[in-house]
């Protein structure tokens, strides 16, 4: 080799000895930073901990392994967030950004494995009316990707039954994330573009008495799937009637799937908003269990307008659909007996704005078609204005042939009456508000009666049927095509559901109508 090659070969195994040893100086003395920025930088509350870091300057990329934190009060040193990551990697910082432009620009931090445990009961929040930043910026960030994958994450509160909330294999993509002062003082402590999220089981305590499990969760493109999603009431029957102090529905729903399209969540002047532009829920069935033995509840129950004009929050739903319900009612009144049901089955709901914001005279619509106790076709249209506060509505249905001894499984445990004949149509109108209703009905029936039962729900009783015989018309009138017709009152019983009292309109104009 001559001398002008031997001397080209040492100058670049120089350079390449320098740029080793320059490479290596380098990653020491950002990982030297990055541990004392860990150690100083991060809020007194934090307690962190890892097995190692990489730094790899060059490429502009950091991995952190086994990297755990710990969050606890500041009053009182009580730990209650604990947040473990396999591996956090973080790629592609921008070091021209960082040096000309101020900020910190990453492409992509990713969260391999996460394991997140929080005691919402060892929470201290602090009572101070200004929001604290959760942390102080020293530089604006912006992310291009942040991914986290297959997290698991548990809520406790307290009490014996306290996991509240549970999520398996959850994985959440966020792009464009941007973090500065002003972010870290919202209730979401950051912006984005847009998000995607998938997880394989999700539970969440809804209540001391119901739980929600959906198998699978998808979110992408501002729509969300969830599927085999089921609410159910943890007791049975009996044990929930045992323990509950007041009167409590036992709820049996299975969904096979519920999908919002088109929804939009954050916050405008920190309250929370909520819209969809299409919620559909796909063969729901209902089971609902009441136990009318236990002492009633004397809160007040808002008709529906109300709910939603009192939510906290800004709600808009332009369109909400059920497709092919199953719904069983079953009451129990009587000690002797365990009650009786009614049933609706195919039943479908197109409901247009369910909101709180739209502004009068903007309506919220129900069209509703079922078949009641398996045979008889109901169709109904029901009509109100969220932001009356008379909560004036429009309840309107149409219901067609009945077997009057088809009702017997529920009149006869509950009402101890018996029920012969047959209804041929029934129209009515519910003119309502909050305090009371008119009621106009007409109905066309034949060979109709009612039989008054003894307390044992079986032997009839002489004297109370000879008087419902006198004074019920027994045929609306030969000719099929007369109705006979009525208007009533009803006042409301604020303590009792939305749907009693509908049913009390009802019967007060059949009772009119058919005496």
């Amino acid at each position: 080799m001559n001398k002008n090659l031997r001397k080209i070969a040492y100058i670049l195994l120089t350079f390449g000895a320098l740029f080793i040893i320059a490479t290596i100086s380098i990653n020491s003395i950002l990982k030297n930073k990055l541990e004392k920025f860990i150690q100083e930088r991060l809020p007194e509350n934090m307690v962190r901990s890892y097995d190692d870091i990489t730094v790899e300057s060059f490429g502009g990329s950091l991995l952190v392994t086994n990297a755990s934190l710990t969050i606890k009060n500041k009053e009182d040193g009580i730990n209650h967030t604990f947040i473990n990551v396999e591996k956090l990697k973080i790629s592609d910082i921008s070091y021209w950004d960082y040096l000309l432009n101020d900020e910190i620009h990453v492409e992509a931090i990713s969260l391999e494995n996460p394991k997140i445990v929080y005691f919402e009961d060892k929470l201290k929040r602090s009572k101070d009316t200004v929001r604290q930043a959760v942390a102080r910026i020293y530089k604006p960030i912006t992310v291009n990707r942040v991914h986290i994958k297959n997290t698991k994450l548990a809520i406790y509160e307290k009490g014996e039954d306290s996991l509240k909330i549970y999520s398996a294999g959850f994985t959440l993509e966020v792009n464009e994330v941007k973090v500065d002062n002003g972010t870290v003082l919202q209730k979401i402590p950051f912006e984005y573009k847009d998000f995607e999220a998938k997880s394989d089981t999700v539970f969440v305590k809804v209540s001391p008495y119901e739980n929600l499990t959906v198998e699978d969760l998808s979110i992408e493109n501002g729509n969300a799937l969830f599927k085999n999603l089921k609410l159910k009431t943890k007791y049975s029957k009996k044990e929930l009637s045992r323990i509950i102090p007041k009167e409590r529905d036992h709820y049996d729903l299975s969904l096979e799937s519920l999908s919002i399209d088109g929804f939009d969540f954050g916050f405008k002047q920190n309250r929370f908003f909520a819209k969809s532009k299409q919620v559909t829920l796909a063969h729901p069935s209902l089971e609902i269990y009441r136990d009318k033995l236990v002492a009633d509840d004397p809160k007040i129950k808002p008709l529906y307008s109300k709910m939603l004009r009192d939510l906290p929050f800004e709600l808009t739903v332009d369109s909400l659909k059920i497709s092919d319900a199953k719904i069983i009612y079953e009451e129990r009144e009587k000690q002797e007996n365990m009650g009786g049901s009614i049933n609706f089955k195919n039943m479908n709901v197109a409901i247009s704005n369910v909101s709180n914001t739209y502004n009068s005279p903007e309506n919220t619509n129900l069209k509703i078609t079922a078949d009641f106790m398996d045979k008889t076709p109901i169709s109904a249209e029901w009509t109100f204005d969220v932001q009356n506060k008379n909560d004036q509505f429009i309840f309107k249905a149409e219901v067609g042939p009945l077997d009057a001894d088809r009702m017997n499984s529920f009149t006869q445990p509950n009402l101890k009456v018996k029920l012969e004949g047959h209804t041929n149509k029934t129209y009515f109108t519910i003119d309502g508000n909050s305090e009371n209703s008119k009621t106009d009905l007409k109905i066309n029936y034949s060979d109709f009666k009612i039989t008054v039962l003894q307390k044992d729900g079986k032997k009839k009783n002489e004297f109370l049927s000879a008087i419902t015989d006198i004074f019920i018309s027994k045929n609306s009138k030969k000719n099929d095509d007369y109705y006979r017709e009525n208007t009533a009152q009803a006042t409301r019983d604020k303590t009792k559901s939305v749907f009693n009292f509908l049913w009390i309109s009802v019967k007060n104009a059949l009772v009119k109508t058919m005496l």
